[in-house]
């Protein structure tokens, strides 16, 4: 991919690490521990654990696409954004415009996951 189209994603990338950090930095109170002795009946404790474990999920999977938004942004600072590393091709302009935190072209990304 030449450096032209690359430079094309450097916002793109950056506005969406800053939307994943912003989402990260907000206090989500479903996550917290539920005590013990809190005064709720047994299903509502229950419900509460689910919205926890959810939110805990939910904040693992901010903390995994912030992670690959933050190897995008370095590959775009080195220069080898837009090449998938398996097959060296160049990843299709959509597949990044959709995913901008994608590294593998579409043929080697589903070769992986079926693997």
């Amino acid at each position: 991919m030449k450096v032209s189209e690359q430079q094309k994603f450097m916002p793109i990338v950056e506005a969406k690490i800053a939307e994943v950090r912003e989402q990260l930095d907000a206090v989500d109170e479903t996550a917290k521990p539920i005590a013990p002795d809190a005064s709720i009946g047994r299903l509502s404790r229950v419900d509460a654990m689910q919205m926890q474990q959810m939110s805990i999920e939910a904040r693992r999977q901010r903390e995994a696409l912030l992670s690959r938004l933050e190897r995008a942004k370095k590959l775009l600072d080195d220069g080898e954004y837009g090449t998938c590393p398996k097959c060296e091709q160049d990843i299709s302009i959509k597949r990044l415009e959709a995913m901008p935190d994608a590294i593998f072209c579409i043929e080697c990304a589903s070769a992986i996951e079926g693997a």
